[in-house]
């Protein structure tokens, strides 16, 4: 008995987890605001100080960008506190919640943001930082709830010990959902829409079943009395994207459809006037088109964001990619596999309809899949 109480020790200290993390995703680039693509890697926290050197080969020591993206995965429910050090811009979402929002030239600065975790649920981790000049340094840390910092001397509960910010450990850091939706049955088209993540607003529910696309038989005349519905046939010819209804971009048959370069829009798909976050209704409309992208695996769109052409040109092409990103983010974390999807913002380069006109300038606010 007295050899087992070491082990008894350390299974009270250790907290248990079913899967261990790598690391985050960073994707860096020359230029303050992602002009450039340079590389890619896997970093396994955010706690860089490169001081004047370059954080990679082939990146300047000053005037770079990088965008780390990842799901975080707590060990413990509770409050934690995510604590940021930084020289020169920050922002730091977490399903899809901006909680940081430092993005500027600055001298080395501290931030706090505290928010509820739960134990074991995967959360969609996005870190975006730029560096001016001078000093170079990001770190990201957190405090953990003062119930994961046990020791000896608070195991039974006979003093406490408040936790400390520490790094992220990267056990609890993935590249990937670890915990990614099931991918649906043949039947897609009858079964229920994913969980949403608790970002995300309850579902309305669901409509009554019904058959697929009777809408669209017209029963023969020689027929029985109660024939069975037919669909009526595919056009030859896709129709073009503003013709399009949103009911239509939810549908496997219709985008396994869509020609290679054809593009449909998304009406339902919409943003609050400078905004990249999405809304509550929206994210309901989009669990459809989840659903069709993992019953089509081997299907591959560019998620395209557009803008009218009000205001600064190039503040309205990241406005548009921070909204195509959004739409990748979401789909993702349904089920989508990243390597469907690519965001691209082109802001309001590719106008549909007149911007000259006010009642028709709000078309050209909209997201398109184009396939690839």
């Amino acid at each position: 008995m007295r050899n087992a109480w070491p082990l008894l020790l350390a299974a009270a200290i250790a907290p248990a987890r079913a899967q261990t993390g790598t690391g985050l995703k960073g994707d860096y680039y020359e230029g303050t605001n992602f002009e450039k693509y340079v590389l890619t890697r896997r970093d396994a926290t955010i706690n860089f100080n490169w001081g004047q050197q370059p954080p990679a080969p082939r990146l300047p020591a000053e005037d770079f960008s990088v965008r780390w993206t990842g799901w975080l995965m707590p060990p413990t429910s509770g409050k934690y506190v995510f604590h940021v050090t930084v020289d020169d811009g920050i922002r730091l979402w977490l399903n899809d919640r901006l909680l940081l929002n430092e993005w500027r030239g600055q001298p080395q600065s501290s931030y706090t943001a505290a928010v509820e975790l739960r134990a074991g649920e995967p959360y969609r981790l996005r870190v975006d930082y730029c560096q001016y000049g001078l000093d170079t340094r990001v770190f990201v840390t957190w405090e953990q709830p003062a119930a994961t910092a046990a020791s000896w001397r608070n195991l039974w509960g006979m003093t406490s010990e408040k936790a400390r910010p520490e790094p992220i450990s990267a056990a609890y850091l993935f590249q990937n959902n670890p915990k990614p939706v099931a991918r649906p049955a043949a039947s897609a088209a009858a079964a229920p829409a994913p969980k949403a993540l608790p970002a995300a607003s309850v579902a309305p529910p669901p409509a009554p079943r019904r058959a697929p696309r009777t809408a669209t038989v017209v029963p023969r005349p020689r027929r029985p009395a109660a024939p069975e519905p037919r669909p009526a046939p595919a056009p030859t010819v896709p129709p073009p994207p503003a013709a399009v209804a949103a009911a239509d971009s939810s549908r496997p048959a219709r985008l396994a459809n869509l020609a290679v370069g054809e593009a449909i829009i998304l009406p339902d798909l919409y943003f609050d006037q400078g905004q990249a976050r999405l809304l509550p209704a929206v994210r309901t409309a989009l669990d459809g088109l989840a659903a069709a992208l993992r019953a089509r695996p081997a299907l591959r769109f560019e998620v395209q964001g557009h803008t009218d052409n009000v205001g600064n040109a190039e503040l309205n092409r990241q406005l548009s990619q921070q909204r195509a990103e959004a739409v990748c983010l979401y789909l993702t974390a349904h089920g989508v596999a990243e390597g469907q999807l690519r965001p691209v913002g082109y802001g309001g380069t590719q106008p549909v309809a007149d911007n000259a006109d006010p009642a028709q300038r709000p078309r050209n606010r909209r997201v398109a899949l184009r396939r690839l």
